[in-house]
């Protein structure tokens, strides 16, 4: 059974500390409390897996809708005059949500099947616990939220629809059932924590209905990630700010005289005609049809080898975006023609294959001349670094030049604690149309993995060896796996 965690010290603030009473559920101030009432049902500890009366182990409760399992327990609000407050949920509070409940009977999003939850390797875990509708991930106060929105947006002028739609999405991953509360602690009052802060379906033991609509600038509201997402990349594209390491320090600098700005095109013969025209296409990259030889780059970030199921969980966003957005992308592809298996077990094969139409069709665009493929990788196995070598040797590339940049903070909750790189290697390639070639790369030895820098500047320096040389295909594989094979980094993933 999962209900609720205790609520044990909610928040420190200047008034003191903020407790619930697991007993009669009241929130209240100081270190002594006396229970007016006992509570229907009792809170126990986070972490407390046994019923201390019986020693019956809990379970999840599946013959519940999914927002029945949780309670509702503590209100969290904000006061003009004296800041964020806490109080206990009252008859009013619950009113409110039997309301709620009553209203969302008469809104309708469309064919329900259309958010029938598919298996994969990451929404298997809503499905094991009796969730198979993305609807069913939100409180009926969502819901309404979500339905006010759609009508909003269709009485906007089209200019207007997309970027705001887009705001609706992103705040879906802090206005859900799966978010939780991270608050309590004074440098993160009232914070959020996201649906996907681990990439993957987490279920929390204490469930935070957030308001949207709230006017202040708190975590996860309309107004919060307007100000980040929206505000801020407005005010980059007119001043774009880079990054530069001066004195092993970070300054931002102003880029003089660019814009990140320009005027959309409908065709190849538009495109070309004046200055900052782009021209935006949906379609698979390995046959998206471009004319050979008019790119100068291709920058593209390729998906990673496997265990980060981008498909999968893009599923939660995907169901609302196709109803924000219903004409502005072709919503009907299969995911399954990744080129990272979502079906389960990783199939390096097919990631090698599906990178290999990729990549020729890049060499098919790129100017032979000066043309350039850049994009970043990193990964501990050899069978990814494998595939793609294979798969870029194939479609006729050889490396000009590799960097090696920082990729995570290391206190990301994806990497920290664990064996897992911190760094990718930035790989320039070029088509190689018999030429001469444009380095020599030093055959390599074993590749230095003591620590994440050194070991993704050798695998670059490996990777060009590999794609000048003569090697067989067979030889390739044997040969990243003597690079990289070693007992300490073999089969770990880089996270």
């Amino acid at each position: 059974m999962r209900i609720c965690n205790d609520l044990n010290k909610l928040s420190r603030f200047t008034a003191g500390i903020a407790d619930i009473c697991s007993t009669c559920h009241e929130v209240y101030t100081g270190k002594t409390h006396s229970c007016q009432k006992q509570a229907n049902t009792p809170l126990i500890l986070k972490g407390t897996r046994c019923c201390e009366k019986c020693g019956s182990v809990f379970d999840d409760i599946l013959d519940e809708p999914f927002s029945k399992r949780y309670i509702p327990l503590v209100i969290v609000g904000s006061c003009i005059e004296h800041g964020a407050f806490f109080k206990s949920v009252d008859n009013d509070d619950l009113v409110v949500i039997t309301q709620a409940l009553s209203q969302t009977k008469h809104i309708s999003f469309g064919n329900s099947q259309d958010f029938r939850i598919p298996r994969g390797p990451k929404s298997k875990d809503l499905l094991r616990r009796g969730i198979n509708s993305f609807q069913k991930l939100f409180t009926h106060r969502q819901l309404l939220y979500l339905s006010a929105s759609l009508y909003c947006l269709s009485t906007l002028h089209a200019e207007d629809q997309l970027w705001l739609a887009l705001l609706v999405s992103t705040s879906l991953e802090f206005n859900c059932l799966l978010c939780g509360y991270k608050g309590s602690d004074i440098r993160r009052s009232g914070a959020i924590r996201h649906v996907f802060s681990h990439h993957a379906y987490s279920f929390p033991y204490t469930a935070l209905e957030n308001n949207p609509v709230f006017s202040g600038n708190t975590s996860g509201t309309l107004n919060r990630l307007f100000n980040d997402r929206i505000q801020k990349a407005w005010e980059w594209a007119i001043e774009p700010v880079e990054t530069m390491i001066t004195n092993s320090s970070r300054v931002k600098i102003k880029i003089i005289g660019e814009i990140d700005a320009g005027e959309p095109a409908n065709d190849w013969k538009s495109l070309r005609q004046g200055e900052r025209k782009f021209l935006v296409l949906q379609g698979d990259a390995g046959g998206v049809d471009l004319p050979d030889g008019i790119a100068d780059y291709v920058v593209t970030d390729p998906p990673y080898f496997d265990s980060v199921q981008y498909s999968d969980l893009s599923n939660f966003f995907r169901v609302w975006l196709c109803r924000l957005l219903p004409h502005e992308a072709d919503w009907h592809y299969n995911p399954l023609g990744s080129a990272v298996s979502e079906g389960g077990s990783s199939d390096g094969r097919k990631y090698g294959e599906v990178l290999g139409k990729i990549w020729e069709n890049c060499f098919r665009v790129l100017n032979k001349e000066y043309g350039r493929l850049i994009f970043t990788f990193h990964h501990w196995k050899p069978e990814a670094w494998a595939e793609l070598t294979l798969s870029l040797k194939k479609a006729k590339f050889t490396l000009v030049n590799r960097y090696v940049v920082f990729s995570e903070n290391p206190i990301s909750v994806h990497i920290m604690g664990l064996k897992s790189l911190k760094h990718d290697t930035v790989l320039i390639l070029q088509p190689n149309i018999g030429e001469e070639k444009p380095g020599k790369w030093l055959k390599p030895s074993l590749i230095d993995f003591t620590d994440s820098y050194s070991f993704c500047h050798d695998c670059g320096t490996a990777l060009g060896w590999f794609l000048g040389s003569d090697v067989s295909e067979e030889d390739i594989r044997k040969g990243w796996k003597y690079l990289i094979g070693g007992k300490d980094n073999n089969g770990k993933a880089s996270g």
